[in-house]
């Protein structure tokens, strides 16, 4: 990414996105988006007469069906959280873009080190750094990436304006995090995959959800990330 502005927690760096929309513009967002991100999108943006719907973005039909000639913002967790609903980005992006909308993706759970939606296509990568980028449960920071010049100075304008900026000594800690990002992301799917199979093969677990797994619906599209 060309840019990157951080925000005080992740739920301040989605309020920052919002609000480069205008009363009356419409969001498509993923059914089963992170709780803290749908409570925000259900009980309060909505007050800014932004309109929301909630689309299972694995049926594309349900999604092309979902666009108005006032949708501007496509919102996409992927894998989301907690059910690891993995979706297509480049094809998500390129009908967003096609009918003049944006798209963004909540990367909060794969991180960079697994997938780029920049890459991708998307215009915007959003992180929950108190997770997996930070990594030591010490800190709460939010995170946009993006790559358009004009965006990003509305973005830090807003950013500014709302007082959502994070303390130098938690952008300290997070670099910290960074620097063994790599080795903490491939233990933990080293480690997933390993109690994943152990539990799918139990005489006593029904199902186990995870993308890793041959079994999971979206596997073959987990895995070309």
């Amino acid at each position: 990414a060309k840019y990157g502005v951080a925000f005080a927690s992740g739920l301040a760096a989605t309020a920052g996105i919002i609000h480069l929309l205008e009363p009356g513009d419409h969001v498509i967002s993923i059914d089963d988006v992170y709780g803290g991100t749908q409570r925000y999108f259900r009980s309060i943006a909505y007050k800014n007469s932004i309109a929301f719907s909630f689309v299972d973005m694995s049926d594309e039909a349900a999604y092309v069906a979902a666009f108005t000639d006032k949708t501007k913002l496509v919102w996409v967790e992927t894998p989301t959280n907690p059910t690891l609903k993995v979706v297509d980005i480049a094809r998500l992006a390129a009908i967003a873009h096609e009918r003049g909308a944006k798209l963004l993706v909540d990367n909060t759970f794969a991180t960079p080190y697994f997938q780029q939606p920049l890459e991708l296509g998307a215009d915007f990568s959003l992180h929950s750094v108190s997770k997996y980028l930070n990594g030591h449960s010490d800190v709460i920071m939010g995170l946009v990436l993006l790559n358009d010049e004009p965006t990003v100075k509305q973005l830090r304008f807003l950013q500014n304006g709302m007082g959502g900026i994070p303390s130098p000594f938690d952008c300290w800690l997070v670099m910290r995090g960074l620097k063994t990002l790599h080795l903490r992301m491939e233990a933990h799917d080293r480690n997933a995959r390993h109690i994943a199979s152990i539990l799918e093969g139990h005489a006593k677990v029904e199902r186990v959800v995870y993308p890793g797994l041959p079994s999971h619906p979206q596997h073959e599209l987990a895995s070309a990330r």
